[in-house]
């Protein structure tokens, strides 16, 4: 009777867990990727399946893993940075959204945000949709993983990672809130100021008007007109928000 051996690749299942570390924390804290309606099993075998397939190209370092208890906590941190540059990307749309909404008088207009199931307002959520939708569309998605793959070269397994190399990095990601979120919002702030500007005036010259009544539905009227169409100017602030709060990290 002849027995059938079965050799288990252990070397081989431990580099692919190492990278599924990274690769988890990259897309599981991301948005799209993040989003809690995704089932369990689905997010866990992408997160899998990626780090199969990049373990073919990523050179096996039997001395680092010799010491998962020090690896497994450097790949989180790894990838937990690489999934802050995402999120301080889409911190932008929502901030301009934000602005947008205060602007426009929608401040008071809430909805729940389906990605971090908290209220935000209108213009945010559709910043932040759109946002969603035109990564996916253009394929600008490919992005975060350039990012996650040339990760390795920058920050190998096994090496080390110095906390003013990634403090400094963080913080200057995070003035990119602001400057993506007035990029989007300026048309409308402007348009907004001079419709308050006009108004006051008309006020002044002429008291016995009644501009509230004329200022409001102006300022969301000319307010909606200026948005849509700046709007061919924002798939183009995304792509280059994504290439840069992503592939600089």
């Amino acid at each position: 009777m002849r027995l059938i051996s079965l050799s288990i690749p252990y070397f081989y299942l431990l580099h692919v867990s190492v990278i599924s570390v990274r690769v988890g924390a990259t897309l599981l804290f991301a948005p799209i990727w993040g989003y809690p309606g995704l089932p369990h099993y689905l997010r866990a075998l992408l997160v899998f399946a990626i780090a199969a397939a990049m373990s073919v190209v990523i050179p096996f370092n039997a001395a680092a893993l010799s010491s998962p208890g020090i690896v497994f906590p450097i790949e989180l941190l790894i990838g937990l940075l690489l999934t802050t540059g995402i999120r301080i990307a889409f911190a932008g749309l929502h901030m301009g959204g934000q602005l947008v909404s205060y602007h426009l008088g929608f401040s008071a207009v809430q909805s729940i945000d389906p990605q971090t199931q908290n209220r935000s307002t209108v213009m945010s959520n559709y910043f932040t949709l759109f946002g969603y939708a035109f990564v996916l569309a253009t394929n600008q998605h490919h992005i975060i993983f350039r990012a996650l793959a040339g990760s390795y070269t920058a920050f190998p397994i096994g090496g080390s990672i110095a906390p003013t190399q990634w403090f400094g990095a963080l913080i200057e990601a995070s003035k990119q809130i602001f400057i993506i979120g007035w990029k989007i919002a300026l048309p409308v702030f402007v348009a907004s100021f001079v419709i308050e500007m006009t108004v006051g005036f008309i006020s002044r010259m002429q008291p016995q008007i009644n501009t509230m009544v004329v200022a409001v539905p102006l300022k969301i009227l000319v307010g909606i007109v200026i948005l849509g169409a700046s709007m061919t100017f924002v798939p183009r602030a995304i792509g280059s928000m994504m290439e840069t709060m992503v592939l600089r990290k």
